[in-house]
């Protein structure tokens, strides 16, 4: 398998709807339009994957503020800021086919290393209580439920995810 990670762009906003939409059983339409925004405010922290030139996954998230994501920020897509601290995970998708084949910790990895060489502190997302397992392999600490809570179809709580990046201890990751 011959796997190349890299930014983004917008030819591959296709793959990228077709993914998400798969992954998260989103309407295309309403995908598109998101889609879009972000890969225009955060380029440089939205990866892709590909397999033999096929875009088989991504991740991407933008910059924030907050050592936890809070609703709004799905809703407002807004440039990368090189003064927020926290690098947010909004999304990790891979194609069905393609799963358990550890693209997603690379897509995970490659995030860090991006991250690291903005400065920031630590990675942040909110999973589902069946995916803390994975997350925590990875190197992320489960905080707790959220506070801003978008419950999943089958009414689920999800879960504060953070992997600091420098481990010195920051006091606003408790």
């Amino acid at each position: 398998m011959n796997l190349i990670i890299r930014p983004v762009n917008m030819l591959d906003l296709n793959a990228v709807v077709k993914i998400e939409s798969q992954a998260f059983s989103m309407n295309e339409d309403m995908t598109r339009k998101d889609m879009i925004g972000r890969i225009k405010n955060y380029p440089d922290t939205f990866l892709v994957a590909e397999v033999d030139y096929q875009l088989v996954g991504h991740i991407f998230g933008p910059a924030f503020n907050q050592p936890y994501i809070r609703d709004e920020i799905y809703f407002e897509n807004h440039p990368n800021r090189k003064a927020d601290q926290y690098q947010t995970v909004l999304s990790l998708a891979v194609s069905p086919e393609f799963r358990k084949q550890g693209i997603a910790t690379e897509l995970l990895d490659e995030l860090s290393k991006v991250a690291k060489s903005q400065n920031r502190l630590a990675i942040t997302l909110i999973c589902l209580p069946k995916l803390i397992s994975f997350y925590e392999k990875r190197g992320f600490v489960n905080k707790g439920k959220t506070s801003d809570d978008i419950p999943d179809p089958d009414d689920e709580s999800s879960y504060n995810m953070v992997k600091e990046l420098y481990k010195k201890g920051f006091s606003t990751l408790t």
